[in-house]
């Protein structure tokens, strides 16, 4: 009777630890989980452009870019466009406009 007694009690216990088991498999998972989101987070704020990351500066027709996250710089020449009358403008340009002095 002992024995019997024993072997149901040691069955009881190995099935509230199984259960535990599984709270705590299923706690580290979701844990797991969420350490990844949050380190996809943290590179997507890292690596996305920031405001002041880049620094311009103008010399003549000449434009430098300056990248202060990884320190690269780039020289771009600027090119000169003029609009005639006969001209079509690009959708979203604006026409230009000539300033007239306010009449009194």
């Amino acid at each position: 009777m002992a024995q019997k007694e024993l072997l149901s009690g040691s069955q009881g216990m190995s099935g509230g630890t199984d259960g535990e088991a599984k709270k705590i498999a299923r706690f580290l998972r979701i844990l797991m989980w969420q350490m990844f989101a949050l380190l996809a987070l943290l590179v997507f704020l890292a690596l996305r452009p920031q405001a002041g990351r880049y620094q311009f500066t103008v010399v003549g027709e000449d434009v430098g870019v300056f990248d202060t996250s990884n320190s690269q710089a780039w020289m771009i020449k600027l090119q000169r466009k003029s609009v005639t009358s006969g001209d079509k403008l690009e959708p979203g340009t604006a026409p230009p406009t000539e300033e007239k002095a306010p009449t009194q």
